[in-house]
């Protein structure tokens, strides 16, 4: 099975659904940014999770601290990283305050550990030693990773993790205003 084209096809459904929410929502630069982070970490994880499963050969998953070998334990983990961005690029697309945004907190405050740790100490030792890989089809090697990582894949979670938080605590309507025109 050709898994990039798996993953080009999930990415294009992740994508429309990803725009039919935001476009259907009040948007702000955060909820776009943050919920962007989420459809592009989605993205990269849509194959991972069922190539795990079927897929012998398949020589394990590593996402920045998460790492698994073959098997179960790739399907377990990257399906995991996956369903949690599917449900809050869903949530912080919507931009409703509430309850609801403590999960794009949450889940961001962990990518944010999990990803943003890793990308800090490849930047601060050697940034051209970062390398964004997707599977064996294609590799994006130092400097360029380590710009586009910081900025797709570190910065919405960082924004995600303040963002979401202050939307779960302002969780109050805004008053509507009906004033007369004289």
């Amino acid at each position: 099975m050709n898994w990039a084209l798996f993953a080009f096809g999930a990415s294009t459904v992740l994508f429309l659904g990803w725009l039919w929410t935001i476009l259907r929502a009040p948007r702000s630069f955060a909820s776009v940014y943050v919920s962007l982070g989420f459809l592009l970490l989605a993205a990269m994880n849509s194959a991972a999770p069922v190539r795990g499963f079927v897929d012998p050969n398949y020589v394990g998953y590593g996402f920045g601290l998460l790492r698994a070998d073959r098997g179960i334990s790739v399907t377990l983990i990257a399906g995991g990283v996956f369903l949690a961005c599917v449900a809050c690029m869903i949530v912080a697309g919507s931009n409703r305050p509430g309850r609801r945004m403590w999960l794009v907190a949450g889940v961001s405050l962990v990518f944010l550990a999990v990803m943003g740790w890793p990308w800090l100490q490849g930047v601060v030792a050697d940034p051209s030693r970062n390398a964004i890989q997707f599977g064996e089809y294609l590799t994006v090697p130092g400097l360029v990773a380590s710009l586009l990582m910081g900025l797709l894949l570190v910065g919405p979670f960082l924004v995600g993790a303040v963002w979401g938080a202050r939307r779960a605590i302002n969780n109050r309507p805004r008053p509507v205003t009906i004033s007369a025109a004289r």
